[in-house]
């Protein structure tokens, strides 16, 4: 059995919209409204324009897990131990990429649930979020190359016992399943195969919802 990562000191502390308060209740409450459920889990879209445009993070699953080398945004289930559904994103969150979460912007999709191989019937809400980034480099500096916003990929740290890779992905490599390996110079391609087709949905319906934001704020 593997060691979860240590949560941070002060542990972790985040707002979340009001469209999402209804999910701010232990998971034992939640999952008591739903006949037939045995537990919740939730997932975290994290996305970033660091790169010029919106890209998502996925993860690469370990090897010896199920699914092996499947890709998936963040997240897990909910423990018994965790304040509420929202505290146990922020937990997976921390535990499986080393990221701060901030805010909790609204909920993407409907609740989708499966079935684990105990079994169990699980439900599961998937939340766009924003986590903690680097402060960007002050403008005027080697760093800044003159940008007076230059903005920052948060920075990812995987538990090698859960995931072997992270990517930020845009729409595109989503919908088409292939996206260039990082730090790869002869521009080596990877294909994304997702966990399931639940998985490749709801992270093209997150890109579509920051995609009509994006019109609207335009259009006001």
């Amino acid at each position: 059995m593997t060691i979860p990562r240590p949560l941070p000191e002060g542990g972790l502390a985040f707002t979340h919209q009001p469209a999402v308060a209804e999910f701010n209740v232990p998971a034992k409450t939640f999952v008591s409204a739903r006949p037939l459920i045995s537990g919740a889990a939730t997932g975290a879209l994290v996305f970033s324009r660091a790169a010029g445009e919106d890209r998502v993070l996925l993860l690469q699953r370990a090897p010896h897990d199920s699914m092996p080398l499947r890709w998936e945004i963040p997240g897990g289930a909910c423990d018994a131990e965790d304040e509420t559904v929202l505290h146990g994103l922020a937990r997976e969150l921390w535990e499986e990429a080393g990221l701060r979460l901030t805010n909790v912007v609204r909920q993407v999709g409907q609740e989708d649930v499966f079935l684990t191989r105990r079994g169990l019937a699980v439900v599961k809400v998937t939340f766009e979020v924003e986590v903690e980034t680097p402060t960007p480099a002050p403008a005027g500096s080697s760093e800044s190359n003159g940008d007076l916003e230059k903005q920052v990929l948060p920075e990812v740290t995987l538990d090698p016992n859960e995931h072997v890779r992270f990517v930020w992905a845009t729409e595109e490599e989503c919908t088409q399943g292939k996206v260039k390996a990082p730090g790869s110079a002869s521009g080596e391609v990877m294909d994304i195969r997702f966990t399931s087709e639940a998985q490749r949905r709801v992270v093209l319906l997150g890109f579509k919802l920051r995609r009509e934001d994006n019109e609207r704020s335009i259009e006001g």
